[in-house]
């Protein structure tokens, strides 16, 4: 017979594996459960895409420059206030190739805004982009990977294909060029979407150390036989989309 007590610890276990799988779906970079996500390319392409968050910003120009002196293309996850302030850099992503995609309008966790605030952040985002570069985002990353419903639900609403990652350089930390190429190669391999970035949200921290470490770490991508191509020809079908889980 069981017990009030034993009753109780049940009930607890079971919220308690409710509430982490909440908080799974919510943060994990991989998690589907929410809605599709992509976090890795296609594998068949043996290749890997590098990407930036936060901008634009001034060290953007040092990015784009060696970018454009190895010829690689790579996609801008854009800050919309951050566009404003820079819009001839956020013109210069668009003009030299690059990608351009939606990271909110002031890169807010979104566990924190209503879904009226969730489509302010993205709608808003997706005119000051449109605006600004002639270009329609069709992409678009939430700040620290936290996603929601209500940010899923207006992503769909906007035609908006949400892209996470499966390698970060970790350059949000004080590290060096060499720390930030040794963090990506770890994990580059086929299909590789590299989360890096080209300005800070906080305004705290320059990114240096990030433009830097490009040349580092597009030679040792291709001293394994792999090459940079643009996000875009390595984001999967739907259907394919469905096996990375």
């Amino acid at each position: 017979m069981t017990t009030a007590a034993e009753w109780l610890i049940g009930g607890a276990a079971i919220a308690g594996a409710a509430g982490a799988a909440a908080f799974y779906a919510t943060i994990g970079v991989r998690a589907q459960w929410l809605g599709p996500t992509d976090w890795i390319g296609r594998t068949d392409t043996n290749a890997v895409a590098l990407t930036f968050d936060d901008g634009p910003g001034p060290d953007t120009e040092a990015i784009l420059d060696t970018l454009g002196e190895r010829n690689l293309r790579a996609a801008f996850f854009t800050v919309g206030q951050r566009v404003e302030r820079y819009p001839s850099i956020a013109r210069r992503i668009v003009t030299e190739g690059h990608e351009i995609g939606n990271h909110s309008l002031s890169h807010p966790n979104f566990l924190s805004q209503s879904f009226a605030g969730t489509r302010e952040q993205l709608a808003r985002t997706q005119r000051i982009i449109e605006d600004v570069t002639g270009v329609k985002a069709s992409l678009a990353r939430p700040p620290y990977g936290v996603k929601t419903p209500s940010y899923f639900s207006v992503a769909r609403e906007l035609g908006l294909r949400i892209v996470q990652w499966s390698v970060a350089g970790f350059d949000w930390q004080p590290l060096t060029p060499e720390r930030v190429a040794a963090h990506v190669l770890r994990g580059a391999r086929a299909g590789a979407i590299v989360l890096l970035h080209d300005a800070d949200s906080a305004g705290k921290r320059d990114r240096r150390a990030t433009a830097a470490s490009i040349p580092i770490i597009t030679d040792g991508v291709h001293a394994r036989g792999l090459s940079v191509e643009p996000l875009g020809a390595l984001l999967p079908t739907s259907a394919l989309r469905s096996m990375n889980v």
